[in-house]
């Protein structure tokens, strides 16, 4: 491993540069570097990269084979495109950088000769399962969802949710922007988005379904009838180990699946119309253009809101909805227009998340 990077985790980001020996260490809050430990003194080539724009400069200052970019929100955007324009593949699990910025990232890698390899379990399993086939020949994809926490609840029973309840994901255990948008299924919003991106395939041709068990990851739909579909025990150490080996397979015994756990698979119908998260995402992906990078970027600004506590769990698909209803549309020409249209929609999101903040407040106090 030559490098790390977080925006803040300064305990875990010390404890594995020490335990890697990494080159370089990449921290955006300056405040926090204390927390590395050892690493607040680098010694000898090592090198410390602190402020804003760590993550960037640690893409272009350092030298490395492969860039495995796990950040949370916009962040991730900009250490993509510079691996990427330097001819250096991305094992992605970013989900902001191809909404916001996919054909550009996508068009970034075809010039390089670089490749996008998809991190996510959803897909990691579609990219597998397209291995060696046409894309004429797919009907449909088909992405599973466990649900999340809430699933079968109607919306108007959610307004009482709490941030502990909506941070208590089933299934995975992820960092808490990821899992409230599991909570409320944008984030199944943003993958059908990246499977767009990623696969080419037109927006009426991805499906979302239900499948409570997580075992199978995602499914593609052939057009003579059959299904070919990527199955395993609920571990991302799977498709991160096959990004990592890709095109090979690494003999490993990390994720092991056992056969009775294939024994009962359910599937369950997923209606977008009444989950408004979900349905905000393929709307956005309809309109194109700038649209899904204001979504992204609403998003963010409305779960840290909920994070907080100043608005309500069914305050976020509101939040985003303010910004889509009046979003122009306009061409997505560079990553200049990706980072304007993210500061625009942040704007707009950030005053809606006031009104209804100060709505909340006075409904508390009455």
């Amino acid at each position: 491993m030559v490098g790390i990077a977080s925006r803040a985790n300064a305990e875990e980001l010390g404890v594995l540069a020490e335990e890697f020996s990494v080159e370089s260490v990449a921290m955006e809050d300056e405040s926090r570097r204390g927390g590395l430990g050892a690493w607040t003194k680098p010694r000898g080539s090592s090198h410390l990269i602190l402020g804003e724009d760590a993550a960037a400069r640690q893409a272009r200052e350092t030298e490395y084979d492969l860039l495995v970019n796990a950040l949370s929100g916009g962040a991730g955007l900009e250490p993509t495109g510079i691996a990427l324009q330097r001819g250096i593949s991305v094992a992605l699990a970013n989900k902001e950088t191809l909404v916001a910025a996919g054909p550009i990232i996508l068009k970034m890698a075809a010039d390089s000769g670089a490749r996008v390899l998809p991190i996510d379990s959803e897909h990691s399993a579609i990219f597998q399962c397209l291995m060696g086939e046409r894309l004429e020949d797919v009907r449909r994809i088909w992405l599973t969802t466990s649900g999340g926490p809430f699933w079968g609840r109607r919306q108007d029973e959610l307004r009482d949710v709490t941030v502990q309840q909506a941070l208590a994901h089933p299934t995975w255990k992820m960092g808490p922007k990821i899992t409230i948008d599991s909570a409320t299924l944008f984030n199944k919003g943003l993958e059908v988005i990246e499977a767009q991106r990623l696969f080419g395939v037109d927006p009426d041709r991805l499906e979302v379904i239900a499948h409570r068990q997580s075992v199978v990851h995602s499914m593609v739909e052939f057009v003579d009838g059959s299904f070919k579909a990527q199955l395993s025990s609920p571990d991302m150490r799977l498709p991160i180990l096959f990004s990592l080996s890709y095109p090979e397979r690494v003999a490993s015994t990390l994720v092991q699946t056992r056969l009775e756990q294939l024994r009962n698979l359910t599937f369950e119908p997923v209606r977008r119309e009444e989950i408004p998260c979900l349905a905000l995402a393929f709307t956005a992906l309809e309109n194109g253009g700038t649209a899904p990078a204001a979504l992204s970027a609403a998003d963010e600004v409305a779960v840290e809101a909920f994070l907080v506590g100043r608005i309500g769990f069914t305050d976020i698909p509101d939040v985003i909805a303010s910004v889509l209803q009046d979003w122009p549309v306009e061409p997505l020409t560079d990553l200049a227009a990706v980072r304007e249209a993210d500061r625009r929609a942040r704007t707009m999101a950030v005053e809606r998340v006031r009104q209804l903040s100060e709505q909340k407040e006075e409904r508390s106090c009455c």
